[in-house]
Formats: structure tokens, sequence, C-alpha cells
């Protein structure tokens, strides 16, 4: 490997890392907003609210350097402006709500299936091939659910059920986002199409929140906006641009591989922050999801 490519394998990998960890801090910091009485409607809003400016900035300076490619960007513009919707705002919506019911821990164990939730949408709607052994893999990856699921269903009550399919079928949405993203970021970019699709989510959000809450509902304690100034600047956009720097320097794969600690990374500060409890069923669970996601991204 030539001292060029090893560079970029490892600042990658460090980017990687870096967002991983980030993102993985989120449903610790929603948890403690969420302890301050601010609901799953008033913490998307504020989030975006910090966040859209970012992105706003982002998609400016991008839309004034790239002049060769303002064609591509009109001609994608509805397509990405309707995933972003389904992939930010009803995804990250029905998450945040989960997070009310359910520990953070079993919040990233189901959505880090959505990998394999992909590979499905795949097959079924391209008509692409299987990954080899994929029925145990998947069968692995569920059963590793279950388990965490019948604990914390056994502990805490039935609330945890409603959480889990919350979750859950925010999975499904974020999956059928990210199969049908895929042409698109190859016109425009990932820069300009997490920016495009950010802003788009944030118009609806906004408008959500302006027919269920009054304005002065955004209004909260201190406290609680400076976790969600948190939770939208470093859980949300610096990460998003560490990730796809990282897919740009070393690859999706890889990049995929390295992204499999985050559920790991959740629960130890799950577990020491929160106090969340960590038990064999945790432990268990939480490697047969990560090693069938692992055995997965091996295959294809």
């Amino acid at each position: 490997m030539s001292a060029e490519k090893q560079y970029s394998f490892v600042s990658g990998l460090l980017l990687a890392l870096a967002g991983t960890f980030l993102f993985s801090m989120k449903p610790i910091l929603i948890k403690q907003v969420y302890l301050l009485g601010v609901d799953s409607s008033q913490l998307i809003a504020l989030r975006m609210l910090f966040a859209a400016p970012f992105y706003f900035l982002v998609g400016l300076f991008l839309w004034r350097k790239q002049l060769h490619l303002r064609p591509v960007y009109r001609s994608s513009l509805v397509n990405i402006l309707g995933l972003g919707v389904l992939g930010y705002y009803v995804a990250s919506y029905l998450d945040l709500m989960a997070l009310q019911y359910i520990s953070a821990q079993l919040e990233r164990v189901v959505l880090f299936c959505f990998p394999t939730i992909v590979v499905l949408l795949s097959r079924w709607v391209f008509k692409t091939p299987m990954p080899r052994n994929i029925w145990w893999i998947l069968g692995l990856s569920y059963a590793g659910i279950l388990l965490i699921f019948g604990h914390d269903m056994a502990t805490m009550g039935e609330d945890v059920l409603l959480g889990t399919i919350l979750v859950f079928i925010g999975a499904i949405s974020f999956a059928v986002y990210t199969l049908w993203s895929k042409p698109l970021i190859g016109k425009v970019g990932s820069l300009m199409f997490t920016c495009i699709a950010m802003l788009s989510a944030s118009v609806v959000i906004f408008i959500h929140f302006s027919l269920t809450h009054p304005m002065d509902a955004l209004l909260v304690q201190p406290h609680a906006l400076v976790l969600t100034a948190t939770i939208a600047i470093f859980c949300t956009v610096i990460p998003s641009f560490l990730v796809a720097e990282a897919i740009n320097r070393m690859g999706p794969e890889r990049t995929s591989v390295v992204g499999t600690c985050g559920p790991v990374i959740t629960s130890i500060v799950a577990v020491f922050w929160l106090g969340e409890a960590f038990t064999l069923f945790h432990f268990a669970g939480l490697s047969m999801v990560m090693l069938a996601v692992w055995l997965m991204i091996k295959n294809r």
C-alpha cells in the first residue's frame, strides 16, 4: 500500500470511528432530554432548528461552486425532497417516539438491523442476488433482537412492544430511503444530497410542529436547549459529514464495518451514564446482531 493510500485509509478509519461514536451518543442524550420534560415533537423541531442552518450553508456553497451540476440538482430535486421526508422525518420521528418507551440499547440494536432490511427489499424490489447464507444470517440477527426484546418486555412492561414496533418501522423507512437514494447520490454527490434531504425534512418537521404545538413550546428550559443543540450539531450534523468523508476515503464497505461498533458504544454509555441494565441477555443479543451484520457485509 502506497503512503498516499495508507494515509487515506487511516484518516478514513479515524473519521468513521469519530462519526460512529457521535451517532451512538444520540439515543443517550435524547433520553436525558426526555427526563427534562421535553416531548418528541419538541425535540425533533428544536434539533432541526439548530441543524438546518448548517445544511443550508453547505448546500448554498455547493450550489455556487458546482455550476456544472445545477441542471442535475434541479432534475433530481423532487425525488430528493421526497426521500428526505421519508428518511429524516418519518424515520427520525418514529425513532424519537420509540425512545420514550424502550431502552437506548434496544433502540440501537433494532435500528442496527436496517442493513438486513435493505438486503431483503433489494431482493424483492430490484431482484438483487442475495448474499450467501442470508437466511441463517437474518435468523441470527432477529434472534438477537428478540432475546433483548424478551428480557426488556419482562422487566419493563408492555410499552416495550410499542417502542420496538415504532423503531422497527423507522428502520424500514430508513432502509427504503437508503435503497432509493443510491442513484441520486451518484448524480448530485453525498453532501448535496444530504443537505437537500435534511432541509426538506426540516420544513415538514416545522409544519408538523406548528399544527400540533403552540410556537412558545419551543421555549424549553436552558439545560434542555443545550442538550438539544448538542444532539443537533454533534450527533447529527458533524457525524453525517464525517461518515460521508470516510466513505469517500475508504469506501462504503469498510465504513459499514466500522459502524458495527456503534451498538457497543451505546450499550457501554447507557450502562454507565443512564444506569440501564446490561445482562447476559443483552450481551448475547448484541453479539448475535453484530455478528450477523458483519457477516452480511463481508459476504456482500
